[in-house]
């Protein structure tokens, strides 16, 4: 340990930022844990929603699509700003209170009647986790020094993961459970959301008590809020990787929705024609999804290691690559429910956290001091659009093509950031 170092918190081998405590950073690891869960939740869950509500198979593909870019839209249209503002009021208050929103969001959901019901429904829902992501990830970002950064981004990504698996594993079972015990299977599902409610409520006081105080980031002259948006993509002209961050967040967020869109949706129709009750094709989906997310468990320890000692740009190549061969994969699957899906699973679970331990760790990496709320807010933006565009067209083709088609989109679209990465990766040496 250097005589600087001295100075700095350490959570085991880690170096945490300045200022920053063990505290803090062991409250935002929880609430990441919860966070990405809770927005994991809701798309797996629409496939029983859309049971209910008597939607034809051959329309919730696009429905599901609609609803993933509308939540998207809304969050490309705020989360710049909530970044941005965030820079002025500091994390913590606007985490806290998007967590109470989310806690909202979740008690209204599941009382929607019909198709317009849910749209509008899904809104309030986006404000609150748009900014719990924004807020998640630029803590994320701030809490370690940079020489760390790939194994605390390695660590992130392992308790995500998990919290993915709890959420899908155990809360996937939840109206299943309820249903047992006699309540309908329209009050099953809403009881179901409302203990996700209570859960939010509570880890909303865990970040009141929890996170650093509400200083970091502001300044004593901010620029107007529309003006700091949009330096976020001006930034761009000063450091191309943070052009090449934007376009592996349009790529590693929508792998994270088309995943949880679209794998529920796939084996949650395959369950239901062999058979089985809704809440039991809903159960059976998050066995496999939870699978996926739990081959990715051990994964992110493996590319933060290799991100920390091979150049950032080979090992962001290499991470991608892994991505597009596991939603190759999937794609070629005939029938979700035999055996040859959870191998595709694994190839699709390594991939996936491969994408997003990469894209964290560079945005990370190359995020400006001074801007870094904006930054990340802009990221978010680009991960929206990412959202927005591969749900829209996924919800397409999986209505008009078949369930395997959207993951030949996700497999494509990895595959583009790989050569946009030898791209930039030539261009620096020709200019070195």
């Amino acid at each position: 340990m250097t005589t600087g170092e001295a100075s700095y918190a350490r959570l085991g081998p880690l170096v945490l930022e300045r200022d920053v405590s063990r505290r803090n950073a062991l409250t935002i690891l929880f609430a990441g844990f919860w966070t990405i869960g809770f927005v994991t939740f809701l798309n797996f869950m629409n496939p029983y929603v859309f049971a209910l509500l008597g939607i034809p198979e051959e329309e919730q593909g696009s429905l599901a699509g609609i609803l993933v870019s509308l939540q998207e839209i809304t969050q490309i249209a705020i989360c710049g700003f909530i970044g941005a503002w965030s820079d002025r009021a500091g994390r913590r208050p606007i985490y806290v209170g998007a967590m109470v929103l989310l806690a909202v969001g979740f008690a209204a959901y599941p009382l929607a009647s019909s198709e317009a019901q849910l749209i509008g429904l899904r809104v309030v829902y986006a404000i609150g986790a748009t900014a719990c992501t924004v807020m998640m990830s630029a803590c994320q970002g701030e809490y370690i020094t940079d020489k760390c950064r790939g194994r605390w981004i390695g660590i992130v990504a392992i308790i995500n993961a998990l919290g993915v698996v709890v959420m899908i594993a155990v809360f996937s079972k939840l109206p299943m459970f309820f249903g047992e015990m006699g309540l309908s299977d329209a009050n099953a599902l809403r009881a179901s959301f409302w203990v996700c409610t209570i859960a939010a409520l509570l880890l909303a006081i865990v970040l009141h008590f929890g996170l650093q105080a509400p200083n970091r980031g502001a300044t004593g002259s901010t620029p107007n809020l529309f003006r700091q948006t949009a330096k976020g993509v001006s930034l761009v002209k000063r450091d191309p990787l943070l052009g090449l961050s934007y376009l592996t967040a349009f790529a590693s967020k929508g792998d994270l929705v088309i995943v949880t869109t679209f794998l529920s949706l796939w084996v949650t129709q395959a369950g239901i024609a062999a058979g089985m009750s809704p809440a039991e094709a809903v159960a059976r989906a998050g066995m496999i999804f939870a699978f996926v997310a739990g081959c990715g468990l051990f994964w992110p320890v493996v590319i933060g290691t290799m991100l920390d000692r091979v150049p950032r740009l080979v090992g962001i190549g290499i991470s991608f690559a892994i991505a597009s061969i596991g939603y190759a994969s999937v794609a070629l699957i005939d029938d979700p429910l035999g055996p040859m899906m959870w191998v595709a699973a694994f190839l699709l679970g390594i991939g996936q956290a491969s994408a997003i331990v990469s894209a964290g760790v560079l945005i990370g990496q190359v995020a400006p001091e001074g801007n870094k709320g904006t930054v990340f807010g802009t990221y978010g933006v680009a991960g929206s659009a990412g959202i927005v565009t591969l749900t829209f067209v996924g919800g397409l083709l999986f209505d008009a093509y078949g369930a395997g088609s959207p993951f030949v989109l996700m497999g494509a679209v990895n595959a583009l950031v790989v050569v946009a990465i030898w791209l930039l990766f030539r261009w620096q040496r020709q200019t070195a």
